[in-house]
């Protein structure tokens, strides 16, 4: 294909989305809309649930925040979504005959963004979601008419027992394919038995199967006797609130950092196992989706006469561009914090790094569970229920998944963003923006901590004023 600009490379062209009702979906479907207005159609791959439909969902969904701005400035584009129901944990993604053969005539290009990311033992769902997943996406777009560019979100924390992870495919230890055969051979009982020595050094089932997810799908692209997939895969690190877009702050869930910033903010969590001197590679949700629309533009545009045994990796991380150390994070997060107080508070907001493992077992009791237990006496007393504990419990346990990223520290090198970026005009990196060199860690970290404040806990503005009294008080 002749070299466009990303905005024609969309006009046109149809869509198809997976995990589009997720934090990365939502804002993936929202850009899409606002940035590349010529677009045709977007399909999104939605489960349906026992009481709401498909097209209920996608209702639901457009009511978001998210979408506000397209709602008052262009209405239109929304009536671009069309809702599919399936799954990607269903053979054939549970899509029926009918959507099938709609999807196989018009979309050309697919973004796979899907997965299971609970940090828990279940290897079989893990597996299921992705590991499976992924494969059937493959097997979907080998029937696809006119496909450009495969999009596969995966992440950079696989592939742990190294310290430098590079944009490159690696090999596992066990053959993919041989693993779900043998998988699929086993009741739940022995699986679980085997789960430990299976995962091996990968801190969870999550990072083992986004490994073998990648290197599957490396498998499936050079197929013996079919034609290449033009696959890309983008590997987002510890994924943050919005710099920018769709608005400043934009955050919707409690994982990873995002929990840590709201626990502070309320006084809940004064105590986390950090080493303040290691790189938080954090980064924010816009620059993750501009790379991922762009990078299937360049697949599809720049990149179609590339060596057939090369596979585009993208590691799309802020730690070896432009690093923040985590004392940082949390100097400038209690200052953005302090700044724009949360109405209700429990303590004031505070947090100690602590790396000594006795010294936190130490002084959890002192900052966490003596205070849970001060608390719900004293709501036991008045004849409330008790449930700061219950509060604690929930923090401790993401605290605890979290730990063995904010206790290492990995390099990422990400070249291949670079080079991306020297392929676009100002016009698309600005409108398309993900040079995390330019990022100011310091006034993005009051961002974060008011779109933490905005729209995790509802606090609008108006109430800043009483919410200052309060934290002075």
């Amino acid at each position: 294909m002749e070299k466009v600009s990303i905005q024609d490379f969309y006009t046109g062209r149809s869509i198809f989305i997976t995990g589009a009702t997720g934090f990365m979906g939502n804002v993936l479907v929202e850009k899409l809309l606002r940035s590349c207005p010529g677009i045709d159609r977007v399909y999104l791959l939605i489960r349906p649930q026992t009481d709401k439909d498909v097209r209920f969902r996608l209702q639901e969904m457009i009511k978001c925040k998210v979408f506000e701005g397209l709602r008052q400035n262009q209405p239109d584009a929304l009536k671009k979504l069309v809702p599919i129901s399936g799954d990607v944990t269903l053979p054939d993604l549970g899509i029926s005959f009918s959507d099938m053969q709609e999807l196989v005539a018009n979309v050309s290009v697919v973004f796979h963004s899907a997965a299971r990311v609970k940090f828990d033992n279940d290897l079989r769902s893990a597996i299921n979601s992705n590991v499976k997943g992924p494969k059937r996406v493959a097997i979907f777009c080998r029937q696809l008419k006119d496909l450009k560019a495969l999009v596969h979100v995966s992440t950079t924390y696989n592939n742990l027992e190294k310290e430098d992870i590079d944009e490159e495919i690696y090999p596992t230890s066990l053959d993919p394919q041989k693993l779900l055969d043998l998988v699929d051979c086993m009741d739940d009982k022995l699986l679980a038995s085997i789960t430990k020595q299976l995962v091996g050094t990968s801190p969870n089932v999550y990072a083992y199967t986004k490994a073998l997810g990648e290197h599957l799908l490396q498998d499936l692209t050079f197929e013996s006797g079919k034609q290449r997939l033009p696959l890309v895969i983008v590997r987002p690190s510890m994924v943050t609130a919005a710099v920018q877009e769709p608005l400043p702050g934009w955050i919707d869930n409690f994982n990873g950092p995002s929990g840590t910033m709201a626990g502070t903010s309320k006084g809940l969590i004064q105590i986390v196992r950090v080493d303040p001197e290691l790189i938080a590679d954090i980064i924010p949700v816009d620059f993750s989706i501009n790379l991922m629309i762009a990078a299937a533009w360049d697949e599809a545009t720049c990149c179609a006469n590339k060596s057939s045994d090369l596979i585009r990796v993208y590691n799309c991380s802020s730690g070896s561009l432009n690093p923040i150390i985590w004392r940082d994070f949390r100097n400038w997060a209690l200052r953005g914090v302090h700044e724009f107080p949360c109405k209700e508070i429990m303590r004031y907001p505070n947090i100690k790094l602590q790396t000594n493992r006795l010294l936190f077992n130490i002084e959890i009791i002192i900052y966490h569970h003596l205070p849970a237990f001060f608390f719900d006496t004293i709501a036991l007393l008045c004849g409330r229920k008790p449930f700061v504990a219950r509060l604690f419990k929930r923090a401790h346990k993401m605290m605890s998944c979290l730990e063995f990223y904010t206790m290492r520290e990995w390099n990422f090198p990400s070249q291949n963003p670079v080079l991306l970026m020297d392929k676009m005009s100002v016009q698309e990196k600005n409108t398309f923006n993900f040079d995390v060199r330019k990022i100011d860690w310091e006034i993005y970290m009051t961002t974060f901590a008011v779109g933490v404040r905005e729209y995790l806990f509802k606090d609008d503005l108006s109430s800043l004023p009483a919410a200052r009294k309060n934290l002075n008080k």
